[in-house]
């Protein structure tokens, strides 16, 4: 392993398979990877193949058959307090507001609670809201809340589990461009799941096509550079669409993810 290797997520030889109906499917087979620490890398496959798995595996939520999996050149049962995983459903809890839910997440140093909490709330949009409970927010705030407790964690590892799939696309656009915008500021090293092409293309320094299990990846796409030198996130979507250089990468993506598509029927 090469210094730059060192603090990756490394995923070495996985094997896991889970019975459906009495049959056995097979998820990975001797499946490795490394992604690269500090990158913010998505994942487009199609559905049902173990994608979400594959994040649970990583957050320890399962365990592989076989094979092992190291972040920070450490095994990942010491570096658990480090990885947080944020899904769908924002599994907020019910009879805390705002606040105490973010809060709940780093209850151990008080401290940073302290100084760090009401600036993260600031940051992310939820100041006017930090005393509402979780039935009186929409989706969006939902979702907001559920990033912020994980920020508090003060992870080095963030797995994002299709994050903004129950919200209307104008929402997604803004709100998923806005909190990924945050979530760079902190230099995490950032895994994501989705199955919106163009949420992956814009948002993403690197992306993943995967194929039917047992899952490998495909290809992976790198953005092309803007003519300004800023991001495609910070130009937004509808901006990055009047780009031919975006069109014609979203094209790559979106006939690869196809191939992989068509290969299942």
């Amino acid at each position: 392993m090469s210094k730059d290797q060192m603090n990756d997520l490394i995923l070495k030889d996985i094997c896991f398979s889970y019975y459906y109906k009495g049959n056995k499917k097979l998820i990975f087979e001797n499946f490795s990877y490394n992604i690269k620490k500090g990158k913010f890398t998505s994942i487009i496959g199609p559905s049902g193949t173990g994608k979400t798995s594959l994040l649970k595996l990583i957050s320890g939520i399962i365990k592989p058959e076989k094979g092992k999996i190291k972040f920070k050149n450490e095994n990942l049962k010491n570096v658990m307090q480090r990885i947080t995983l944020v899904q769908q459903s924002p599994s907020l809890m019910p009879w805390l507001n705002v606040y105490n839910n973010i809060k709940l997440a780093n209850l151990n140093n008080k401290k940073q609670n302290d100084d760090n909490l009401d600036k993260l709330i600031r940051e992310i949009g939820l100041k006017e809201y930090s005393t509402y409970f979780p039935h009186q927010l929409s989706g969006g705030l939902l979702q907001r809340v559920a990033i912020a407790r994980a920020l508090h964690f003060n992870p080095n590892l963030l797995l994002l589990d299709e994050p903004f799939a129950a919200l209307d696309n104008l929402s997604r656009e803004i709100i998923s461009s806005e909190l990924i915008s945050i979530i760079k500021k902190k230099s995490l090293t950032v895994l994501m799941v989705t199955h919106s092409i163009e949420e992956a293309a814009l948002l993403s320094d690197e992306v993943l096509v995967t194929g039917l299990p047992p899952i490998s990846v495909i290809k992976k796409f790198t953005p092309p550079k803007t003519e300004n030198n800023q991001s495609w996130q910070k130009l937004g979507l509808r901006k990055s669409l009047q780009y031919k250089s975006f069109n014609n990468y979203l094209k790559l993506i979106r006939d690869t993810s196809y191939l992989a598509l068509k290969k299942e029927k």
